[in-house]
């Protein structure tokens, strides 16, 4: 009777974490099947007009069509993004409210800021990569360099005398610069700015020699004839300027880029997340999307969410070891 009773037990209790699994399969599948069930805000931290937040836009308008389902996006800049990641993944995780950032809010403001209000590996569930672009390195016109090889002996041969302008301490721009002037080994003086278009007028007026400019906008500063352009951080040259060599082509294996992604709160349902995915990754076949993206300087890029998550790894590993030994400080 006693091994009767202790197997009857053992079964009810096994039975019961079946049916608890099948329960907590059944809750995720049916939260899957009802969602959205509401509008969708995509909260991006960048401000209005910028390359993140007109992609975002661009994005919901394609997201609302598949979805049958409206989707909105609410900018929140400030602090370096912090504020609208914030507000983003403390938002309940339902698939209803998304985040949609650069990759500085996963990346470099970990090691940035010591009291940071989010934990990117614990506090984002990755969706997928969806714009990638890179930096073109931009001289005054009147420097005595046409290349990056030819800045390294300038800067060799007059340490500490060469300026180079940022957005401010810590910004990508900023962290960008030191990291190629850790790989060159030279010696470049900082000068941050409040706004990449006072760093732009002090690079023209040649009060500060070279700066790192978005692709987006790096073209029509260099066909104003008062920049030039000395390397581009992509792994290939650029289509459109096509006789400026790759960092790459000095420095093996170098790369430098701006991507933006899509997250969710963490916690988010895993169905959720797969359907948000496949969505995006069908956005991304649009010629229509892709062209928009084209047509601002950007490279349409999808990931899974697997690789996504690779990707803020590695680069928070390179961040993190250039911020440890500068001592970079955020402003």
């Amino acid at each position: 009777m006693r091994n009767f009773t202790m197997y009857s037990r053992r079964a009810l209790i096994g039975r019961s974490l079946v049916l608890g699994l099948f329960g907590l399969a059944g809750g995720a599948a049916r939260a899957a099947a009802a969602w959205p069930s509401r509008p969708i805000q995509i909260i991006v931290p960048a401000t209005t007009g910028s390359a993140p937040e007109i992609v975002a836009r661009l994005l919901a308008e394609a997201l609302s069509a598949r979805l049958s389902n409206p989707v909105y996006v609410e900018g929140m800049p400030g602090a370096s993004g912090i504020i609208g990641t914030d507000k983003a993944l403390k938002a309940p995780a339902d698939g209803h409210t998304l985040l949609y950032a650069m990759n500085q809010v996963a990346t470099m403001n970990p090691h940035l800021y010591p009291r940071l209000p989010y934990n990117p590996a614990k506090d984002m569930a990755p969706i997928s990569l969806v714009a990638r672009g890179g930096y073109v390195l931009l001289a005054h016109s009147g420097l005595p360099a046409s290349d990056l090889p030819s800045l390294i002996a300038l800067a060799k041969r007059e340490p500490g005398k060469l300026a180079y302008a940022s957005t401010g301490n810590g910004s990508a721009f900023h962290l960008g610069m030191e990291l190629i002037k850790a790989r060159c080994g030279i010696d470049l003086l900082h000068v941050p700015y409040r706004s990449g278009a006072n760093a732009n007028t002090e690079l023209m007026a040649g009060r500060v020699q070279v700066r790192l400019e978005p692709q987006s906008s790096a073209l029509a500063l260099v066909r104003g004839g008062r920049v030039k352009a000395l390397a581009v951080t992509t792994p290939q040259r650029l289509s459109v300027l096509p006789q400026v060599p790759t960092v790459q082509e000095t420095l093996p294996g170098f790369e430098l880029s701006g991507w933006n992604a899509l997250w969710a709160p963490a916690g988010t349902p895993t169905p959720v997340v797969e359907r948000l995915h496949a969505e995006v990754r069908e956005v991304l076949k649009s010629d229509e999307f892709r062209r928009r993206l084209l047509d601002l300087g950007l490279a349409p890029e999808g990931s899974t969410p697997g690789e996504l998550a690779a990707l803020t790894a590695r680069e928070t590993a390179q961040w993190k070891a250039l911020i440890d030994k500068t001592g970079i400080k955020a402003d």
